[in-house]
């Protein structure tokens, strides 16, 4: 008895999403993740340390510091999920950019956002060019 979609011990099938990047950790794909985690790293490191430096406990604020990164993680995350949840994929993406480029205003993903009409009429009317036809 054959299956369906089976030619004796070969199987028939499309793999779909095949060029997708797997979900990985609460929603995030892989490079997601990598990027949140380098992002809070290299912010809450710095930012711990200088706080700490006065008190004598620099050296805590690194692990500190990765604590804060971890969190960060998880809360981003939490909001990201929350973000790509019912859209297609790579949309947050595009939302995150339009955000940023209406934010700030040095950054450019040339999006276009501002609203206006074009007006179809001349200013001048068109004088049109007589050519010569070959016979």
């Amino acid at each position: 008895m054959e299956k369906i979609g089976m030619k004796g011990r070969e199987i028939d099938f499309i793999p779909d999403r095949l060029i997708e990047e797997p979900v990985v950790f609460r929603g995030l794909t892989d490079t997601e993740v990598v990027v949140l985690i380098i992002v809070g790293l290299v912010f809450w490191i710095p930012v711990s340390v200088l706080l700490l430096l006065p008190f004598g406990w620099g050296l805590f604020g690194v692990g500190i510091g990765v604590g804060m990164a971890i969190v960060s993680l998880l809360l981003v995350g939490r909001y990201l999920t929350g973000l790509k949840r019912r859209r297609p994929d790579g949309l947050h993406i595009v939302y995150l950019k339009k955000i940023a480029q209406q934010k700030f205003s040095f950054i450019n993903f040339d999006y276009i956002e501002t609203s206006q009409a074009w007006d179809i009429r001349r200013e001048r009317t068109v004088v049109k060019v007589k050519t010569k036809t070959e016979d």
